[in-house]
């Protein structure tokens, strides 16, 4: 029992340290043009700041090592757009996107880290 509870304790501090190795770099265009490029690295269960662009906020969140959520705040119209991936393997990527008359936006983050298991 004590071999038993000694090997589950591993595996989780195994895949603990494990999914905190993400790193992403992301990537913001707007209307076409590259406004932003920046690495980071979310914290498991944590935001990673991307970065602001006239009068948007940009931010990664790290929610189990391999699944991410890519948001896009729009401070002025108080909206949120999300996009959702599972990043396993390196080139692995994520786009959240807005298109209106005024802007078009996409934010790509793509895996640095090979996360299979």
């Amino acid at each position: 029992m004590k071999s038993l509870a000694l090997t589950a304790l591993t595996l989780l501090a195994t895949s603990s340290v494990f999914a905190a190795d993400l790193k992403v770099t992301c990537t913001v265009n707007m209307n076409n043009d590259k406004m932003l490029e920046t690495v980071v690295k979310p914290t498991l269960n944590g935001y990673g700041k991307i970065g602001d662009i006239d009068g948007f906020s940009f931010r990664i969140r790290n929610n189990d090592g391999q699944k991410v959520s890519l948001e896009i705040f729009d401070i002025a119209g108080e909206g949120r757009y999300y996009a959702d991936a599972t990043l396993k393997e390196v080139g692995d990527s994520v786009t959240a996107s807005i298109w209106r008359r005024d802007v078009l936006l996409d934010a790509t983050c793509q895996s640095l880290s090979d996360l299979k298991n």
